[in-house]
C-alpha cells in the first residue's frame, strides 16, 4: 500500500512540474540575441559616434504577427547618448521572429571598456501583436 501511495504521490509531483514548464515555454520571450559595436565614422580620428547593431530572436509559440513598428529598449547609457535607431527588418520562422536594426549614439568621453560594461546593450523591447496584446520583452 505504501509504495503505491509513494507512486501516486510522485507521478502527481512529475506531472505538476511538467505542465509548469510546458505553460512557460508558451509565451513570448527573447530567446537569444546578439549585438555588435563599431565606428560610424571610418576615419579614427572621429569616433564621436558609434553604431550598435542588434539581432534579436523572440520565441512566437501564439503564432502572433507585430501590428505595429517594435521599440527596441537599449541600456541606459546608451538610451541617454542616442541619436538614431533604424530598425532593419523582422522576419518570421515557424516559432521564432527575428528582428534586427541599429543604433547610433553619441560616444564622445567613453571608451569600448565602459560602453561593454553596460550588459545587456539591449534591455528589451516593446511592440503590439496582431491579437491586440502588447509586449514588452525583458531581456534576461
Amino acid at each position: 500500500m505504501n509504495k503505491y501511495l509513494f507512486l501516486l504521490v510522485s507521478v502527481m509531483l512529475i506531472s505538476t512540474g511538467c505542465s509548469a514548464a510546458s505553460e512557460d515555454e508558451n509565451e513570448q520571450k527573447i530567446m537569444d540575441y546578439m549585438t555588435s559595436i563599431g565606428s560610424v565614422n571610418l576615419d579614427q580620428d572621429k569616433n564621436d559616434m558609434q553604431k550598435l547593431t542588434y539581432e534579436l530572436t523572440i520565441a512566437n509559440a501564439d503564432d502572433i504577427n507585430i501590428v505595429d513598428e517594435v521599440n527596441v529598449i537599449p541600456a541606459k547609457l546608451i538610451q541617454d547618448r542616442l541619436i538614431e535607431t533604424t530598425r532593419q527588418g523582422i522576419s518570421y520562422h515557424q516559432n521564432t521572429i527575428d528582428i534586427n536594426g541599429e543604433i547610433v549614439f553619441d560616444s564622445r568621453g567613453l571608451s569600448k571598456e565602459e560602453i561593454t560594461n553596460f550588459e545587456p546593450l539591449i534591455k528589451g523591447v516593446q511592440f503590439i501583436g496582431d491579437n491586440n496584446k502588447e509586449y514588452l520583452l525583458i531581456n534576461k
